[in-house]
């Protein structure tokens, strides 16, 4: 018996239900078509954010429209700060200029942007709860 309850605790704590985990959609405007390339959204903790490639979700698809959705299963709940950009050459990174400004377009949640650095996690955060659907929208500039 107390094996059982060993097992069955140690399966709560290191393997979440998905009933627990949540989706985010991330509806992004102000994607410039004719320039092509890739529309990537991220999601990072605070300790990265916003440090390329050191996300801790994040996708990339082919720009085929001026506003695009990108949806997020399975996401843990909590604080995730949202960055999205458009890549225009596909390359997985940024273009910058020599100041380090980004040149590719850019986005943060609740439309923060950059003045002479990014914004604060917690300008550009969103709190993801158990079980539930959150969408949100950035615009790309």
């Amino acid at each position: 018996m107390i094996h059982f309850l060993v097992v069955t605790a140690h399966l709560l704590l290191f393997y979440p239900s998905k009933q627990s985990s949540s989706i985010v959609i991330v509806e992004v405007k102000g994607i410039s078509v004719s320039k092509g390339g890739e529309l990537s959204a991220v999601l990072f903790l605070e300790a990265n954010f916003p440090k390329p490639r050191k996300q801790l979700i994040g996708t990339a698809v082919r720009v085929n429209a001026e506003q695009m959705s990108i949806v997020f299963k399975d996401v843990p709940p909590g604080k995730y700060g949202v960055v999205a950009f458009q890549d225009m050459d596909a390359n997985k990174d940024l273009k910058k200029n020599l100041l380090g400004f980004t040149q590719d377009p850019i986005g943060f949640y609740n439309d923060e942007r950059i003045q002479n650095r990014p914004p604060a996690f917690s300008d550009a955060a969103i709190t993801v709860e158990a079980g539930k659907t959150i969408t949100i929208q950035i615009i790309l500039r």
